[in-house]
């Protein structure tokens, strides 16, 4: 892997005006993306994982304040603060967004070739006809029959599966260099799955294109990802390669989303309930103090609920927000 950094965020911290006040549903999240790798983020719904995605090209809400002290670096550049005009420069070109539902991301009024040109046209200037042969060509890169006959049909008239590969056509017709993938296969049944997450890995290799998978699914995490970050209530709670993430995980976190995979090799008679872990991801404004997970951690002690646990590195490349860490090396 070229361990050239292409991504660097650093105490990313969102909050949001509402009728509630203000609330902070992302806080403190810092991370490394290398060329050619794929990073996983994973956790139950409403850990923050989308809208941290949505954050490095800024698709964020009107009502939505980015920290002070927040940086995000693309290939050295500071994108944060960029106006409008220069994101618009980057977002489709040099990094793009396979976004998770695409009945409702590809414009319905208009045919799936001329959605497709609209990124050559946009970003690489060519003419309307140039534009649709490289659109065919996209179509059949990522494994769509009778392309050229793709393009004049419209969303409604293909499959979720094809639709998906549309998605993906669109997003890296122009050969970005960082391509965000948010919950790719939810919608799609498992063998569809299985095609789509073998199509964007064939893809990241042939272009070396980094990415960033958002999913609440292990398995996906397992299949693709080569690091991996484990977010809860808006914060980063564990982050390590894949196998140490599997093989030794350290947050009682981790362990309760990893051991709720069922296991095929059990037999049936050995088969117990699947474990899980108790109650629900609290809303952005009624986050505990302590640590954020102790209302539903098995390991609990009387400091989790009254200190923020520091990020801690147990072993080089792999850190931990929590107290039963405490006597490793402090991160940072």
């Amino acid at each position: 892997m070229n361990m050239q950094e292409i991504l660097k965020v650093e105490n990313l911290k969102i909050t949001f005006k509402t009728q509630l006040g203000k609330i902070t549903p992302v806080d403190g999240v810092s991370f490394r993306l290398f060329e050619g790798e794929t990073l996983g983020i994973v956790g139950e719904s409403g850990c923050g994982k989308t809208i941290t995605a949505f954050s490095i090209i800024k698709l964020l809400p009107k009502n939505a304040i980015l920290g002070d002290e927040t940086k995000i670096s693309f290939r050295g550049r500071d994108i944060a603060t960029l106006e409008k005009s220069d994101l618009h420069k980057i977002r489709g070109k040099s990094i793009s967004m396979v976004f998770q539902e695409p009945m409702t991301s590809l414009n319905p009024l208009y045919t799936i070739g001329w959605q497709i040109s609209e990124v050559y046209k946009l970003h690489e200037g060519l003419n309307d006809e140039e534009a649709m042969e490289r659109s065919v060509e996209m179509l059949r890169l990522v494994g769509i029959p009778e392309p050229a006959k793709r393009t004049k049909e419209f969303p409604h008239q293909l499959s979720g599966g094809m639709r998906q590969r549309v998605m993906i056509a669109m997003a890296l017709a122009c050969r970005p260099a960082l391509l965000i993938a948010d919950e790719p296969t939810t919608a799609l049944d498992v063998t569809i799955q299985a095609q789509v997450l073998e199509l964007m890995n064939d893809l990241k290799n042939k272009l070396d294109t980094a990415t960033i998978i958002i999913t609440h699914d292990l398995g996906v995490i397992a299949e693709m990802c080569d690091r991996v970050l484990v977010m809860y209530a808006g914060q980063i709670v564990e982050s390590a390669d894949v196998f140490r993430i599997f093989d030794n995980p350290l947050h009682p976190y981790t362990r309760g989303l990893i051991h709720s995979i069922p296991r095929i090799e059990v037999e049936k008679r050995d088969q117990k309930k699947l474990s899980v872990i108790t109650g629900y991801v609290p809303h952005p404004s009624k986050f505990p103090s302590g640590c954020r997970f102790e209302p539903r951690c098995p390991m609990a002690m009387e400091k989790c609920r009254k200190e923020t646990p520091q990020i801690y590195r147990p072993e080089e490349g792999h850190t931990v927000r929590c107290w039963l860490a405490e006597g490793s090396e402090i991160d940072g």
